[in-house]
């Protein structure tokens, strides 16, 4: 009897996905969520071309023109401030005191810098740059190209600015809350910031492009407080900088000319989350950023990537909309937080009342507000959904296999897929085809379905981060690009702090092969004074030793050899072997074939790509942050 229940039980449930299979869902998503975005199931939507080709919804191209510089401008306030906007995504803002300019911000680029002078010289002031302001660390790596001698200007920042773009550095670009994982966050970021998509054509970018390029980053050399003022260049300025919208910022009052130069308003709505991770974002400081501005009641609302607001009627509007919607975006996750929701029935659980949704600038042509709410809920719980089903789930491979079996076989699954393709419905399409991809990724028919929905979804997002990732992964499928999993350092970071990618190399031991190991492996830098650092493999894990010298237990292999050498290690740019061949390295204590054995059992940097190739590489790809110098990346 109960084996016969259970034969009952099954077949129902195979009834169930069958009918999910064949039957139209958008009706489904539309009932079911009213907050859905049903363009991605079969609802209405309108696709238009851009200048360059790309295929978008029109509501998106129409909001994001409406709040940014879509080609190279100099405006001037009429007040003494000019703004440079649409030569980089982020404005350059010149201000005119009585002993010379100000610059707030100098671009995320040697070259960017290099351009905002040239148009600050020819279309502005030949007057001197007497201090540059950063509104936070993304734009500030073009200042050196700015002055011909940065003895002679002033250079303002957040206390925290100087070690913020170290740190960013070191990490390979991105900002990290966990260094070590900073490569993976670099490859997201080249993803999000459009570096797989065309510059022309159906799948082009919408918004920048990221680059890795030269930077020219002149330190702080004053740091301001809270509310501390300065007379700058014969102007009295203030500044804020106690809260904190994506990064540390300087929030700027000029009380003389009733301006407020900022990072808090943006030309979209607040990234609150943004898809290529990075450190936990504040809503109630951005909040708190936002009021302090409102209360400061200004006539220009003068932004760091946005075009300005002018006007104190037009200002307090303005301001009043985008703050109400940070706070009705954090106040609702937390609402539903409290409901019991889990962070995928939170995605549309936020209802935006028709006056914040209708503000230009709470467009979400950036990132987009379905993102938001799982962050914060994964901020405080963390992974745990309270569904305890979820405790111990089978692995992604295993429960694909199971339910594509249970679906009636691949060639069903492919079939499903198709259909609801042809329905519009991309949403489901992508979400069913995933199932057969997880089994067998290099199915060229499930691959190109999946990669027809990606595109289409990307086509229909609103925002640009969005867009990108869904193209850049369809283009990977089809086999027009490979999106790198991880993109490290340049050689020349890392050769600049050896010791601090001896610490981070320890991540990558594999403790199946190091578990009967318990071995002491010293670096010595022999071009730093002989400088070292160490490793202490023990038996699957590897402790991080800052002075191998004082540990209580002696090395079993020293190695001796320069910055430059030991990056192209860490980088797997070269081999023990051929450093000591070479003379770059030379094996001071153990032999050369147990330092390899050492080194073999750390992970290299291989299975490089997200989408596998359809046609394997025949060699290791060149990172791009391996090719050039010392680089920062564009980041919001």
């Amino acid at each position: 009897m109960f084996f016969n229940r259970m034969l009952r039980l099954i077949a129902i449930f195979a009834i169930s996905l069958s009918l999910l299979l064949t039957t139209p869902t958008k009706v489904l998503a539309a009932t079911y969520d009213p907050n859905y975005p049903d363009r991605y199931m079969g609802g209405e939507a309108t696709l238009t071309t851009a200048p360059n080709g790309a295929v978008i919804y029109d509501e998106a191209l129409e909001a994001a023109n409406a709040t940014t510089y879509n080609e190279p401008t100099v405006e001037n306030l009429g007040n003494g401030i000019w703004i440079i906007g649409g030569y980089s995504i982020v404005n350059c803002i010149v201000i005119e005191a009585p002993d010379g300019l100000i610059v707030y911000d100098t671009g995320d680029s040697a070259e960017q810098g290099k351009r905002f002078r040239e148009v600050i010289e020819s279309e502005i002031s030949t007057k001197p740059i007497k201090a540059i302001i950063y509104s936070h660390s993304h734009y500030a790596l073009g200042g050196g190209e700015m002055v011909d001698d940065p003895d002679s200007v002033m250079v303002i920042g957040h206390p925290k600015l100087n070690d913020t773009v170290e740190a960013n550095l070191q990490s390979g670009g991105a900002p990290s809350a966990i260094p070590e994982l900073g490569p993976v966050l670099t490859a997201r970021a080249f993803v999000q910031f459009n570096n797989y998509l065309p510059e022309e054509g159906a799948d082009a970018a919408i918004d920048g492009r990221l680059t890795i390029e030269p930077t020219n980053f002149l330190k702080v050399t004053k740091t301001v407080e809270d509310e501390e003022e300065l007379v700058v260049a014969g102007l009295t300025l203030q500044f804020f900088t106690e809260y904190s919208s994506d990064d540390y910022c300087v929030t700027l009052w000029i009380p003389e000319k009733e301006a407020v130069l900022n990072n808090f308003f943006w030309e979209t709505t607040p990234n609150l989350y943004s898809l290529r991770g990075d450190v936990y974002r504040d809503p109630l400081s951005w909040i708190d950023g936002l009021r302090e501005i409102r209360d400061l009641n200004p006539t220009y609302l003068i932004n760091a990537t946005a075009v300005p607001i002018i006007g104190k009627a037009e200002v307090a509007e303005a301001l009043k909309n985008y703050t109400d919607l940070v706070t009705l975006t954090y106040d609702q996750s937390l609402r539903g937080i409290l409901r019991g929701l889990r962070p995928d029935e939170l995605r549309y659980f936020i209802y935006k009342p028709q006056h914040l949704a209708d503000a230009s600038y709470n467009a979400e042509t950036y990132g987009e507000t379905p993102w938001f709410p799982p962050a914060m809920f994964y901020y405080q719980m963390g992974w745990y959904d309270r569904d305890p089903s979820q405790l111990f789930p089978l692995p992604p491979q295993e429960t694909a296999q199971r339910l594509v079996t249970l679906m009636g076989g691949r060639d069903a699954v492919v079939a499903a897929a198709q259909e609801a393709l042809e329905r519009e419905e991309y949403a489901w399409a992508a979400q069913l085809i995933n199932y057969a991809y997880e089994i067998d990724p290099m199915d060229v028919e499930v691959r190109t379905i999946k990669a027809d929905a990606l595109r289409k979804i990307g086509q229909l997002a609103m925002g640009s981060i969005a867009r990108a990732f869904a193209i850049s992964e369809a283009r990977a499928l089809e086999g027009e690009e490979r999106i790198l999993k991880l993109i490290p350092p340049s050689p020349a970071i890392i050769a600049a702090d050896p010791t601090t990618y001896v610490n981070y190399h320890r991540v990558r031991i594999d403790p199946r092969q190091a578990e009967n190991i318990d071995k002491v492996i010293t670096f010595i830098f022999d071009d730093r004074d002989n400088e070292m650092a160490g490793l202490h493999i023990r038996r699957g894990v590897a402790e991080f030793l800052p002075e191998p010298v004082n540990y209580s237990q002696p090395s079993d292999i020293e190695i001796a050899l320069s910055s430059a050498t030991w990056a192209n290690l860490y980088l797997n740019l070269t081999t023990l072997e051929a450093a000591v061949d070479s003379g770059n390295a030379r094996i001071e204590k153990g032999s050369r074939d147990e330092a390899t054995e050492i080194l073999d059992l750390f992970d290299k940097f291989r299975d490089f790509f997200t989408v596998p190739p359809l046609v394997p590489p025949t060699v290791p790809p060149v990172f791009p942050s391996a090719a050039s110098s010392p680089s920062q990346l564009q980041i919001r």
